[in-house]
C-alpha cells in the first residue's frame, strides 16, 4: 500500500465530500424506507444491495477475501453484533424520532469506541481525551433532553440509538483486536456485510414474514436501494480509498460532517425542526469527538490504522 499523504488534494476533497453526503443521507434514506418497510427488511435491503456493490468493487480491484474458519467466525460476530443488530435497532428507532436526531446521536460512536478500548486496555485515557469524552457525553445528554419528546416511545427510540453507538464502539475494538491486519479492509467490509445479509434475511422472515415488494411505493424502494448502494457499498469503498490516500485519522474526520448533513437533509426534505437542545448539544458532541481524536497516540503508519467508529464499520450508521 502506498504511503498516505497528510494533506487533501482535489480528488481527496471530492471523496471526503461524497462520503459525508452518502453517510449523512443514510439517516434520511432510513426514515423514508421505514414508513413502509419493516426495520428488519430495511437491514436485509441495505446489506443485500451493499454486498452486491462491494463484491463488484472487490472483484474490479482484485482484492482477496479473508481466509480460514477463524477469520470468518470473527466476521460473523462483527456482522451480527456490529452490523445487523445495530442497523436494525436504528431503523426501528427512526420510526419514532427524526432522522436528524438519529444522525446527531450517532456522532457519539468515536466516544463509545474510546470507552470500550480503554476498558479492555487498548487505548489510554489522557486528560484531553477525558475532557473530550465528558464534553461529548454532556452534548449527547443535552440533545436527548432538548429534542426527545415526553412520549415513552420516543425516549425508548433515542435510548436504542444510543445503545447502537455502544455496539458500534465495542465491535470497532473487537475488529481492532481480532480482524485488523489479517485481510484487506475492503475485503473485510465485504465479508462483514455479506454475513450480515445472511443473518438478517432469516431473521426478517421470522419476525415480519415475507413482504410484498409490489405494494411498496417508489419512494420506499428508492430509499432502501440508495441506503444499500450509496450508504453501504459505495460509502465503505470510498472510506477505505480515503484511508489509503490520506490516512485513517484524516478519513475519520467525516465524523464531524455526517451529523451536519443528516440534520440539514432532515430539515430540507422532511421538514424536521430542532430546538435549543440540538443547537447546543450538537456542537458540544462534535467538539468532544474532535478532542478525543486529536489526542491520538503516535502511529508508525497512520495509513494502516483500522478506522475507529464508522465502519469497523464496518459499523456504520
Amino acid at each position: 500500500m502506498p504511503r498516505s499523504r497528510s494533506t487533501f488534494g482535489p480528488l481527496d476533497t471530492a471523496l471526503f465530500v461524497a462520503l459525508s453526503l452518502m453517510w449523512g443521507l443514510s439517516f434520511l434514506f432510513i426514515k423514508v424506507a421505514v414508513t413502509e418497510i419493516p426495520a428488519s427488511w430495511v437491514v436485509v435491503a441495505r446489506t443485500g444491495v451493499g454486498a452486491v456493490a462491494l463484491l463488484a468493487i472487490v472483484l474490479i480491484r482484485r482484492r482477496r477475501l479473508p481466509r480460514g474458519a477463524v477469520a470468518w467466525l470473527h466476521l460473523l460476530v462483527l456482522a451480527t453484533v456490529g452490523t445487523a443488530l445495530p442497523w436494525g435497532a436504528v431503523a426501528w428507532a427512526q420510526r419514532s424520532i427524526p432522522s436528524g436526531l438519529s444522525s446527531l446521536l450517532n456522532s457519539f460512536v468515536p466516544a463509545a469506541t474510546l470507552i470500550t478500548a480503554a476498558i479492555v486496555g487498548l487505548e489510554r485515557v489522557t486528560p484531553v481525551r477525558l475532557m473530550g469524552l465528558a464534553l461529548a457525553t454532556a452534548g449527547t445528554a443535552i440533545i436527548v433532553g432538548g429534542e426527545v419528546g415526553a412520549s415513552g416511545e420516543q425516549v425508548l427510540a433515542a435510548a436504542i440509538v444510543f445503545g447502537a453507538t455502544l455496539l458500534y464502539g465495542s465491535t470497532a475494538v473487537y475488529a481492532k483486536r481480532y480482524v485488523s491486519g489479517r485481510s484487506g479492509p475492503l475485503a473485510i467490509a465485504l465479508g462483514q456485510v455479506l454475513l450480515a445479509f445472511a443473518v438478517s434475511l432469516p431473521t426478517a422472515i421470522a419476525i415480519d414474514g415475507v413482504i410484498d415488494v409490489r405494494a411498496l411505493s417508489p419512494d420506499a424502494l428508492l430509499a432502501a436501494a440508495g441506503l444499500g448502494f450509496f450508504g453501504t457499498g459505495l460509502a465503505f469503498a470510498t472510506f477505505y480509498t480515503l484511508i489509503e490516500r490520506v490516512g485513517a485519522t484524516n478519513a475519520t474526520m467525516v465524523t464531524y460532517a455526517m451529523p451536519i448533513v443528516g440534520v440539514t437533509a432532515g430539515w430540507l426534505v422532511l421538514g424536521e425542526s430542532f430546538g435549543l437542545g440540538a443547537l447546543l448539544g450538537g456542537p458540544m458532541t462534535i467538539a468532544g469527538i474532535w478532542l478525543i481524536q486529536r489526542d491520538r497516540a503516535p502511529s508508525t503508519s497512520d495509513a494502516d490504522d483500522e478506522p475507529t467508529g464508522e465502519p469497523a464499520l464496518v459499523t456504520e450508521r
